[in-house]
């Protein structure tokens, strides 16, 4: 898009200083898991003395015998919903059991698997796998597999053991295919990238660039970005998404690919500036758990960044208000017009980018970043005579991407070299020697 373009568009969303631009899970113990189905347990034993039988997580069956004479040994079977014997207590020789169940629960080891009140001492004896729980693969804190068994040795009492319980099932959720988009796209990293769509709730408005591989040892930071002018158009700045999304980011753009229209800034209202890019990063970290989900266990949902384009920039300083976010960015934006409970909420690293004094949010940058330099947070500023965009419309998104990666790196990587902070900051930084690039910085580690 033209410059000319993007400075129109820009004029046209200044609202109050808005800029526009161009262009589980092992179960709970079972519930009523058969214990010795149809059969007795030793002859009419009585229990050891002071102990008794404490289910632990699960009733036993109906079916259930007696417990025999102290001190003899049996076994249980099946069901991790058998308690462990109590102090001094043993389960009589010669009991049969039934296969027990699990019960699907919502995570955590299931309580069957541990000795029941009065069995201190007891050890567990692993099981196989029990049903999973119906929320997905992994309960809430729970592992998806192997169920413990439930005898479990009491003082003073002999062990029992824990049959192995019948395979468990994975249930799916819900979720909603993402559909490729007709465009191609690549990036200089070493992912080759998806543009895909999606028409679920919080994300039907954007458009997603990934990394093509998914679930695999690399899980992707998640990064959103707002385009020039609001543009709904998600392929704006699609040259630097997809070089982002190269190099291991999970990127949704704002806008769906080739929309149209705008939608418009009140710096007075941070929440609703922001309300698109926080509800794709919802949509995300919970696609993330969905065993459903092509994106399953494949996003890092702790790194979690935003930046954006003149207009999309404001987007992006709406969120300072969410504390999933690690750091933050502008592309020739600023804060022009904000005031001091927005600062008061900056807590993130910040970047901007600018493209010299003929970029027309150069002063609201200037004014941000020494409002910003003040506060105890890392800022960093680079600017070049470039203009408004800069050369986010050059092939792999210029510079300006260059810039916006590195800092990604950094923040969201842990990269300290010439790929992260070293590409900003020391000997290695090249825009730092470049007199054509302004480069300046506050409380930066």
């Amino acid at each position: 898009m033209h410059h000319e373009s993007r400075a129109m568009l820009f004029a046209a969303t200044l609202v109050l200083g808005a800029y526009g631009c161009g262009g589980d899970g092992n179960g709970n113990g079972g519930t009523g898991g058969t214990l010795n189905t149809g059969g007795a347990l030793g002859s009419s034993g009585t229990l050891g003395t002071g102990g008794s039988q404490v289910p632990a997580g699960g009733q036993p069956g109906a079916a259930g015998g007696q417990p025999g004479a102290a001190g003899s040994t049996g076994a249980t079977a099946g069901s991790s919903s058998g308690g462990a014997s109590g102090t001094g207590a043993s389960i009589s020789a010669g009991g049969t059991a039934g296969a027990g169940t699990m019960n699907a629960g919502s995570g955590g080891i299931g309580a069957g698997a541990r000795a029941g009140a009065g069995g201190d001492g007891g050890m567990p004896v692993a099981g196989s796998a029990g049903s999973m729980a119906t929320a997905g693969r992994n309960g809430a804190g729970g592992r998806g597999s192997g169920g413990r068994g439930s005898g479990g040795a009491a003082l003073g009492g002999s062990s029992g053991s824990g049959a192995a319980g019948s395979a468990g099932t994975t249930a799916s959720g819900t979720c909603t295919a993402s559909q490729p988009v007709n465009t191609k796209v690549s990036g200089s990293g070493p992912h080759k990238v998806t543009v895909e769509t999606n028409s679920g709730s919080g994300i039907k408005s954007g458009t997603i660039f990934r990394p093509s591989d998914l679930g695999g040892s690399e899980k992707y930071p998640i990064f959103v970005w707002g385009e020039g002018g609001c543009s709904q158009d998600g392929l704006s700045n699609s040259t630097a998404m997809a070089e982002i999304a190269s190099y291991g980011y999970f990127v949704v753009a704002d806008g769906t690919p080739n929309g149209t229209g705008n939608i418009t800034m009140d710096r007075s209202k941070l929440a609703e500036m922001a309300a698109p890019l926080m509800a794709y990063i919802d949509w995300a970290i919970a696609e993330n758990a969905k065993p459903c989900s092509a994106y399953y266990q494949s996003l890092d949902t702790t790194k979690v960044a935003s930046n954006g384009f003149s207009c999309g920039g404001l987007m992006s300083q709406g969120t300072v208000l969410d504390p999933r976010i690690v750091t933050w960015g502008v592309n020739s934006s600023g804060m022009a017009g904000a005031d001091q409970s927005f600062y008061d909420l900056i807590h993130t690293p910040v970047l901007f980018v600018l493209g010299g004094p003929d970029d027309i949010a150069y002063d609201g940058g200037a004014e941000g970043y020494d409002a910003i330099s003040k506060l105890d947070v890392p800022v960093m500023w680079f600017s070049k005579d470039l203009g408004h965009g800069g050369d986010l419309f050059q092939a792999g998104g210029g510079d300006f991407t260059k810039i916006d990666l590195a800092w990604l790196n950094w923040w969201l990587k842990g990269d300290e070299t010439a790929t992260g902070k070293g590409a900003l900051v020391g000997a290695t930084c090249k825009y730092c020697t470049d007199s054509a690039w302004e480069v300046k910085s506050a409380h930066v580690p």
